[in-house]
């Protein structure tokens, strides 16, 4: 084992993570010829900006990247996967060795990085560092491996500084290649660019920040091309005494290669609608002009039912340690039309199900525009860490006006590992959570995403002065009219800043529980009894409840920081609700006094009498700092909340440490287009050798 001490283990890479496989064969099949090969180029799209994840993770991703795919190819044809067999007997390394790497490689290829992707922490191979070093000079292409190795592996290996080990702000030593300089800008730096770019109408999500010097910056704009003209060569800040200069053509060579696919799937689009949707996809990609993805997402939203459902761009600022910068995706998935139709009855009783939210109209969209909402099968996602369902787009002008779309990912939802350990569940309620936890995840998701990220405005004042709200609007929390709102340019994440992408999943959580025990919902999805409507709602908090003591192996105490924005959410939720006397956390001890179990508990009675009102009170603190733009309030609010308390960071933590699961990892299939012109699905075995044979073979 590469590490022993019991507290660095945590950054060991999972042994023998559970792989799953997208079940997706007889889906593509039944599609046409024509939509085959539109989903293979938009594939390919979405697989060419793999390398952008890599440079946005850490600078040495996507050399490891390369270092695994030439250790595991063919010298014949590095496409190919090399005999496998016969390199762990040229390397002469232990049976115990050789899973470890196989299960390290696996598990970097699915995050593309040597950082999860869920956690934000580095994670380092089980084997020896002497084994893995045999199987790359074994490798078929060890004269291009051994060179990498030997630039890699002690970064591959090292350990210190802890701090670099987390995904972070650069200024107090964690890792983030969204700023690449050394020195790093300054948090103060870092914030007066996004002013001054906010003030000038350029969006950072498809940004990266280097320092120069004292005096100059320079923000780098993903694109294949120029910029467009409209765009200032530099902003100049006065306060700080800084120049940052705008300077194309960042991730040129991958968003020229995502061009050239969607150019070709652009042949095959169903209607005018998605052919223009994806000229102005490749127009953002060119120029670096988010305006132009914009105006694509607006066609993307019109884009009602298609066969073949896709989104590429970057979408989710997670990763980003100020909450600004967007990681690239994209996916390409398959409508399954029966799984949809219940959320299509979910939307049709949407808007009567927003009124019963507990901000009030003030605090609410005027109209809620009628989103797509639909069960997605994937064939191919490209990003480090695949959700259960998704939201978009988040522009909120797009959303505000034109709508947005909700999918649940079916296939991701219910993939399953043999023998999953049921974890911090009481014995005696094991069988009655199994019964009902996937049952439960359902519902949470679908009232998360639709009603959740689906709800709630924000207050926002255009350059030309004109505001969507009453500047006379009461804030409930203080009852007294509102004092802060959005200016011209600016963003939910620019404005509510790092809190903004945790806080806003905590809101969508809230929401799914506040309407746990909403009838309306509940019957859409089968449940017709009071019994069973009564068991699914005290599941979902009881799902809830668990997931928010599993959040503390996100925790770090020493930086005092989460480093997954939806496990901080749940673990605030659940303190929320031990707050308000709705769950609690039991320990259980040995004989003499060590913790050695933990069970999340939910008091039924309370949670069936007075959840919903629990978790109202929650939601108004949430959306008025949000529609409000009250950056220091909802920081101060929500950092208070998401805090753990100090005898669960103690004691709890390294049991959850101890207890902690294996992620998932997915084996994704590859398309080609045959020598007929007809597309064919390429599957892999349900195994880290598939999903390494996926990857050489994904050529990227």
């Amino acid at each position: 084992m590469a590490a022993s001490n019991p507290h660095m283990d945590r950054y060991l890479a999972d042994k023998a993570p559970p792989v799953c496989s997208l079940n997706i064969a007889d889906s593509f099949k039944a599609l046409t010829k024509q939509e085959k090969l539109y989903s293979h180029y938009l594939s390919d799209a979405s697989w060419a900006g793999a390398r952008i994840i890599m440079r946005q993770t850490s600078a040495a991703s996507e050399k490891l990247f390369d270092l695994l795919v030439a250790t595991f190819s063919s010298a014949a044809d590095p496409t190919k996967l090399a005999n496998l067999a016969q390199l762990k007997h040229k390397s002469g390394v232990s049976d115990e060795d050789w899973d470890a790497v196989l299960a390290y490689a696996a598990q970097v290829f699915s995050n593309l990085s040597n950082f999860r992707s869920f956690g934000a922490t580095k994670f380092i191979p089980r084997a020896a560092q002497d084994a893995f070093a045999a199987v790359v000079a074994a490798a078929e292409r060890s004269s291009v491996a051994l060179p990498l190795w030997k630039e890699l592996a002690s970064e591959i290996y090292a350990l210190t500084p802890e701090a670099s080990l987390s995904i972070g702000k650069p200024t107090a030593g964690h890792t983030s290649a969204y700023y690449p300089s050394s020195p790093p800008p300054s948090d103060a730096q870092v914030d007066e660019v996004q002013a001054l770019c906010d003030a000038a109408g350029i969006s950072t999500l498809n940004t990266r920040l280097s320092r120069v010097s004292d005096t100059e910056l320079l923000l780098l704009v993903a694109s294949s091309g120029d910029l467009p003209a409209s765009f200032p060569k530099s902003l100049k800040s006065d306060k700080l005494g800084f120049t940052v200069r705008l300077e194309a053509r960042d991730y040129s060579d991958a968003l020229g290669r995502v061009n050239e696919a969607l150019h070709e799937a652009r042949k095959y689009v169903r209607d005018e609608n998605q052919g223009q949707m994806l000229e102005k996809y490749e127009e953002s990609f060119a120029t670096g002009d988010i305006e132009a993805h914009k105006q694509g997402s607006r066609h993307w939203v019109k884009d009602v039912g298609p066969v073949v459902e896709s989104y590429l761009g970057f979408i989710e600022s997670y990763v980003d340690p100020s909450g600004a910068r967007a990681e690239w995706e994209g996916f390409v998935a398959i409508v399954n039309k029966e799984q949809s139709a219940k959320f299509n009855t979910l939307v049709d009783g949407a808007p009567q199900l927003i009124e019963d939210l507990p901000w009030g109209k003030d605090y609410e969209v005027p109209e809620f525009k009628r989103p797509d909402f639909t069960a997605l099968e994937i064939v191919s996602f490209c990003t480090g860490g695949i959700p259960a369902g998704i939201n978009i787009p988040n522009y909120h002008d797009v959303r505000e006006n034109d709508g947005f779309k909700n999918v649940s990912l079916s296939n991701i939802l219910s993939a399953k590992a043999a023998n999953e350990e049921l974890t911090f569940i009481s014995p005696d309620e094991a069988a009655q959570y199994r019964k009902w936890e996937d049952k439960a995840f359902e519902v949470q998701v679908a009232s998360h995403e639709l009603l959740g990220h689906g709800s709630g405005r924000l207050f926002q004042e255009q350059a030309d002065g004109s505001r969507n709200f009453d500047d006379k609007t009461i804030n409930p929390l203080t009852g007294k009219p509102i004092t802060s709102w959005y200016g011209p340019g600016e963003s939910y994440g620019s404005r509510i800043g790092p809190v903004s992408s945790s806080m806003e999943e905590m809101r969508a959580e809230a929401v799914a529980l506040y309407l746990a025990g909403n009838k309306q919902i509940l019957e859409i999805f089968g449940f017709k009894t009071e019994q069973d409507q009564n068991d699914l709602a005290y599941g979902m908090f009881l799902v809830m409840a668990r997931a928010g003591v599993r959040a503390l192996e996100f925790f770090d105490p020493k930086t005092g920081k989460h480093g997954q924005a939806h496990m901080e959410a749940r673990h605030g939720i659940l303190r929320w609700l031990v707050q308000h006397g709705i769950a609690s956390v039991d320990f259980v001890r040995d004989a003499g006094g060590k913790l050695v179990d933990a069970y999340a508990k939910i008091d039924r009675e309370a949670c069936l009498a007075r959840g919903k009102e629990v978790m109202g009170r929650l939601l108004l603190e949430i959306q008025v700092r949000k529609s409000t733009g009250d950056g220091p309030g909802a920081t101060q609010f929500y950092r208070a909340l998401t805090k753990p308390d100090q005898a669960w960071v103690d004691e709890l933590r390294p049991l959850v440490l101890a207890k902690k699961l294996p992620r998932k990892v997915f084996v994704q299939p590859c398309t080609k287009v045959t020598a007929d012109g007809d597309v064919e699905l390429v599957e892999y075995p349900v195994s880290v050798e598939g999903v390494i044979q996926s990857f050489v073979e994904r050529a990227l």
